[in-house]
């Protein structure tokens, strides 16, 4: 089944699950599994009580130890953990569409994503230095650095002083040292087989759960580099691409005034994943204008969680010289569209008057690709 469909699947089992809330006095600590708002990162662990803000237009996505997903659209101000209450308070009538639940175990049929993700993460890359976490009372698997050169390492408890060697052997893992236990909070040095060392991985053991409750469990320990692949593969098969388009708030109009004529146009646009941008605006002629990419040789891919600047300073981006209304025009994809989106070549030239028509087909006649997109009215007054 695609993503497209599971990520429909979670949303019709949305309004059922309003009333799955965590119980009186259960601790709604969540972890961010996607999120297109700055400040907002995956594997960010979001504390019980602590308040969630979305400006106008962004995303996030939240998993708490329950398995319940709760995804926001901003503009949102509160505390996620407390929404299940005052959604089933509130079921009689319409739903806040600022939000949408669902559980994980609607996905269940297809094998829950989450636990194969979990696993992979717990395995452990001994040449990458860091928090790591390791399941209470279980010893982890090991997997073979990319670094060809480190066929075997020994790894050394500091504290303790113990040594003991590891060696793939050709495979891609292998077994933690059964004569070197884990303690929370151990300290441990990798180095190569001579002794030179590599970097220094600080254990934390987590309560031997699954699932969610792990999740959860490894975003409060601190293990910032695992629960992130966890939730990043969590994401793909359940939450869409998603895109945010805002101007800069350093600047008059991200305040909320308009521009001035001739005054720099400042804005930032942030995915929730790696993708492919492309943003055009539409002048007062209303003639469309390629921004970015910001010409032929500049690459469309941008870094997901990554707010990108469309800065005044970079690139020819001004008001006009009189009052008019402007639109900006992103979107993003999951694959390069270099060859369908019209004016690639052509950053900061107004195109033909087809270029608005041919931009729509574009999109539109885009199949097996996820696609997000978002305008945003700029005013010059």
């Amino acid at each position: 089944m695609s993503k497209r469909t599971l990520s429909h699947l979670l949303g019709a089992a949305a309004v059922a699950a309003l009333g799955c809330g965590l119980a009186p006095g259960v601790r709604a600590e969540a972890v961010v599994v996607a999120s297109s708002a700055p400040g907002y990162v995956q594997g960010q662990l979001v504390a019980d009580g602590q308040a969630v803000r979305l400006p106008d237009g962004a995303n996030a996505t939240l998993l708490f130890a329950n398995g319940r997903l709760l995804r926001l659209r901003g503009p949102y101000d509160g505390i996620p953990g407390e929404m299940a209450d005052s959604a089933v308070s509130a079921r009689a009538g319409p739903v806040d569409d600022r939000f949408m639940q669902s559980d994980l175990g609607a996905a269940r049929a297809l094998g829950n994503p989450l636990e194969a993700a979990l696993e992979r993460a717990l395995a452990i890359d001994p040449s990458v230095p860091g928090t790591r976490c390791v399941r209470a009372g279980s010893l982890p698997m090991l997997r073979r650095p990319a670094d060809g050169g480190l066929d075997g390492m020994q790894l050394q408890d500091m504290a303790a002083g113990r040594r003991a060697s590891v060696s793939w052997a050709g495979s891609a893992s292998a077994p933690w040292p059964q004569s070197l236990p884990l303690t929370d909070g151990a300290d441990i040095a990798a180095l190569r087989p001579d002794g030179t060392p590599i970097g220094t991985l600080h254990v934390r053991l987590v309560d031997p759960t699954a699932g969610a409750a792990l999740a959860v469990g490894m975003a409060s320990a601190g293990c910032t580099g695992q629960i992130g692949a966890a939730m990043a593969a969590l994401r793909d098969v359940t939450v869409p691409l998603a895109l945010f388009l805002t101007a800069d708030p350093a600047s008059a109009a991200g305040a909320g005034a308009a521009y001035r004529p001739g005054e720099d146009i400042r804005l930032l646009v942030q995915t929730d994943r790696d993708a492919h941008l492309y943003c055009y605006l539409r002048n007062a002629r209303a003639q469309l204008i390629p921004i970015f990419p910001a010409g032929a040789a500049m690459s469309a891919h941008v870094a997901g969680n990554a707010p990108v600047s469309l800065s005044g300073d970079r690139m020819p981006l001004r008001a006009g010289d009189g009052p008019a209304d402007l639109e900006v025009r992103c979107i993003a994809a999951s694959r390069n569209l270099d060859g369908e989106m019209p004016g690639r070549t052509d950053a900061f030239r107004p195109l033909a008057e087809e270029a608005a028509v041919q931009l729509d087909r574009a999109v539109s006649r885009l199949r097996e690709t996820e696609v997000a997109s978002a305008q945003l009215v700029l005013k010059v007054r």
